[in-house]
């Protein structure tokens, strides 16, 4: 049988996948999380920040945030989408956040699965339409926080001082712009802290455990069964760190879907079968969780997770056509 891989490089269609969410929400880490999964060859992406229409000093002086549509060239991403589909390169604008101005343009794509991750990639009828898989970030006010401070201090070379007087004055515009684009979205991914006390390390940072809940609406094209089989010999065996998994179905905006959380860190070797069969399907022999020492933490696995409901909506995809 011919990996889905294969499948999508012989239709000759290009598969756009959106990450929508607020600045340091986690987009870049599923999208590279993604990206890694399915391939270097197969995936390119890009960040809405470049299609920002005024530059940092120009939205001082107007008193506007990123987060405000009209700070952006929404109608110029829509043609780029399109055109993305259609096959075609586009000149895609750059956004130097080191000088916080539009520096130029560059050639891009398209590859056979496009990721654009953003504030906005959900916010026209036109976007939605372009996008043909929708998943919204959306960590909790403290892990973001977390986040945001630790990029922008560490990355962008900003003082602590100014990131947290920055994510007050956005606030209100991720509520009223950013935060309502979840309905759209066909997996939410909330990420809080976790429930459970971390081990202590004698050095070395706090390990980064979170509580992750991965709300994904119900396909209604039936797609192949994905057996997420759970050991319990190897957790009395191996696991030597407090984790927990559970399932239900709900209503979330008026849509049935399925709500998979899971919290603290699971021993690699109990995600050794859910690595094999992706990577089977993939039609891949690498190892793709990101691993950290012998644990893989609630963000890991969701990922893996969030890499199946990729590859489902492919082969929803592909089965439509």
């Amino acid at each position: 049988m011919k990996s889905i891989m294969d499948r999508i490089k012989e239709s000759g269609r290009v598969f756009i996948f959106g990450i929508a969410g607020d600045s340091g929400s986690g987009k870049t880490t599923i999208s590279r999380g993604i990206r890694r999964i399915l391939g270097e060859e197969m995936v390119c992406s890009f960040s809405m920040d470049d299609y920002h229409s005024l530059d940092r000093t120009q939205r001082k002086e107007r008193n506007i945030t990123p987060l405000h549509p009209d700070a952006n060239h929404l109608d110029l991403l829509e043609e780029h989408l399109e055109a993305l589909r259609r096959g075609e390169r586009i000149d895609k604008p750059v956004y130097d956040h080191s000088q916080g101005k539009i520096s130029g343009t560059v050639p891009f794509g398209p590859a056979p699965v496009v990721i654009v991750e953003g504030l906005h990639p959900f916010f026209t009828p036109r976007l939605r339409n372009a996008i043909d898989f929708k998943i919204f970030v959306d960590p909790s006010r403290s892990v973001k926080r977390l986040w945001k401070v630790r990029r922008d201090v560490g990355d962008r070379g900003y003082e602590p001082e100014q990131v947290m007087a920055e994510i007050l004055q956005r606030e209100p515009d991720y509520k009223l712009y950013v935060d309502v684009q979840k309905i759209y979205a066909e997996m939410v991914v909330k990420i809080q802290d976790t429930h459970f006390h971390p081990p202590l390390l004698e050095s070395g940072p706090k390990p980064d455990w979170y509580s992750v809940r991965l709300i994904q609406q119900i396909l209604e094209q039936p797609v192949a069964e994905v057996d997420l089989t759970i050991d319990l010999s190897k957790i009395l065996r191996n696991s030597e760190h407090e984790f927990s998994i559970g399932f239900q179905r709900d209503d979330y905006y008026g849509k049935k879907v399925g709500i998979m959380t899971v919290d603290g860190e699971i021993h690699q070797s109990m995600i050794a079968d859910l690595e094999n069969k992706l990577c089977s399907s993939l039609g891949t022999t690498a190892v793709i969780s990101d691993r950290r020492d012998e644990y893989v933490n609630a963000i890991g696995l969701a990922q893996l997770i969030l890499t199946w409901n990729c590859i489902e909506k492919l082969e929803n995809l592909l089965g439509r056509s």
